[in-house]
């Protein structure tokens, strides 16, 4: 008799606990769009072979550091490298940071994880961030290897790999909900 007691103590606990944290039962239960996770790594052949990096990434690179959607394909990264990139597996842009159609369905074509998708239905917005990622990235591509937009200065490398467009506008959804909820 004495554990019915708790537990129907406990069952009417959590709704009010919601109420007083401003939490709605959706927020326990529901998957973030709006999640990343940062990995790193030493040397670019071994996030390679670990499955962290494309195929396309050099060898030679050094200090890698990368934030991948949880829930998505968008990924950006940035590495220690100053070498060339392999031109069998990386198209240089014919306009640096414009990307054509064409150039972008040739790359995404390319690409496991793109190939089946019309590049309309791909984004060019990034919704990832990192200090170290500075925001003229997209602007400053100049390759396109796979479903990555690829840039080198100042000794590194960056990389980033765009989401679809419907997970792109979700996730601005999402993210003008929960700055609603905050005011």
């Amino acid at each position: 008799m004495l554990k019915k007691k708790y537990l129907a103590a406990g069952a009417l606990a959590l709704p009010f606990a919601l109420l007083l944290t401003g939490c709605s039962a959706s927020d326990l239960f529901g998957d973030k769009l709006d999640e990343s996770t940062t990995r790193t790594a030493e040397r670019s052949k071994d996030a390679v072979a670990d499955g962290l990096l494309p195929t396309w990434v050099p060898d030679g690179g050094t200090n890698i550091e990368l934030v991948q959607r949880n829930t998505g394909s968008e990924r950006i990264f940035v590495m220690d490298y100053d070498g060339g990139l392999d031109s069998g597996q990386c198209q240089p842009l014919k306009i640096v940071g414009e990307p054509s159609d064409a150039e972008l369905a040739q790359a995404y074509a390319s690409d496991s994880r793109t190939k089946n998708l019309e590049p309309e239905k791909m984004s060019k917005t990034r919704t990832l961030e990192a200090d170290w990622w500075p925001e003229t990235a997209q602007a400053s591509t100049t390759d396109l290897c796979g479903r990555f937009w690829v840039h080198q200065a100042d000794g590194k490398l960056y990389g980033f790999a765009p989401d679809t467009e419907s997970q792109v506008q979700a996730i601005l959804v999402e993210r003008k909900d929960a700055e609603g909820k905050q005011k």
